[in-house]
C-alpha cells in the first residue's frame, strides 16, 4: 500500500509484533541472565565504594571541616607574624629572626594540636603534615646555628621517604584551595636575606 506521497504507508498495515520472536537456545538465556546479574553486582559494589569514600577519610588529604577551620585561623596568625619578621642584616640578626619565625610556626603547630586533637585523630594525613612543619622548623634551627659560623649557610629542606622535599608533601594535602601554605621565607629564608 502506498500513501499520497508515493512512499510506503506508515504505520504499516500489519503489526510487526504479531510475528513470534526468533528461536533462541537455553544457553543464550542463561548468558543474558548471568550478564544482568553481573552488571547489578558491579553497580552495587560501585555504589558501596562511592558511599564509603564519600563518608570516610580520604587518604593523603586533610578534609575534616573542623580541622581545616582551625588550620586556616592558626596559619593566618603564623603567616602574618612571619611576614612581619623579614630575614636580613648580619648573620647574628638573620639567625635571631629565623628563630623568631620558628617560634611562630611552633605556636601554630601546638595550637592546632591542642584545639583540634579529636579532628587530627580522625584525619590521617594531618598528623604527618604537622610533623612536617616540625621537621622544617628543626632544619631552620640548624640553619640558624650554622649562620653564626658561616654567613653563607643555606637551608637544607628535609625530604620524605621518596626523596622529595617535605614542603611539596605539605602542599599536596589539600583537596581544593590550600588552608595553609608554607610562607616563602619559611621554605627559603636565605632568599629573603638576599632580597633585604
Amino acid at each position: 500500500m502506498l500513501d499520497a506521497t508515493g512512499g510506503a504507508a506508515y504505520p504499516p498495515a500489519r503489526n510487526t509484533w504479531e510475528f513470534p520472536p526468533p528461536p533462541s537456545s537455553a544457553r543464550w538465556v542463561w548468558v543474558a541472565v548471568l550478564a544482568t546479574l553481573t552488571g547489578l553486582v558491579v553497580a552495587g559494589g560501585l555504589v558501596v565504594v562511592l558511599a564509603r569514600l564519600g563518608s570516610g577519610d580520604l587518604p593523603g588529604v586533610i578534609d575534616d571541616d573542623e580541622l581545616l577551620t582551625t588550620i586556616a585561623i592558626e596559619c593566618s596568625l603564623m603567616t602574618s607574624t612571619v611576614d612581619m619578621l623579614p630575614v636580613y642584616g648580619t648573620a647574628q640578626q638573620q639567625s635571631e629572626t629565623i628563630r623568631d619565625q620558628d617560634r611562630a610556626v611552633r605556636l601554630m603547630v601546638d595550637a592546632i594540636r591542642t584545639e583540634a586533637a579529636a579532628a587530627i585523630a580522625r584525619d590521617r594525613p594531618s598528623d604527618q603534615w604537622l610533623d612536617d612543619w616540625e621537621s622544617l622548623v628543626g632544619a631552620r634551627e640548624r640553619l640558624a646555628r650554622r649562620l653564626l659560623r658561616d654567613p653563607n649557610a643555606s637551608l637544607v629542606v628535609p625530604v620524605d621517604g621518596d626523596g622529595d622535599p617535605v614542603t611539596e608533601r605539605m602542599a599536596d594535602v589539600w583537596l581544593g584551595d590550600a588552608a595553609c601554605e608554607v610562607p616563602p621565607t619559611i621554605g627559603s629564608p636565605d632568599a629573603d636575606a638576599l632580597s633585604g
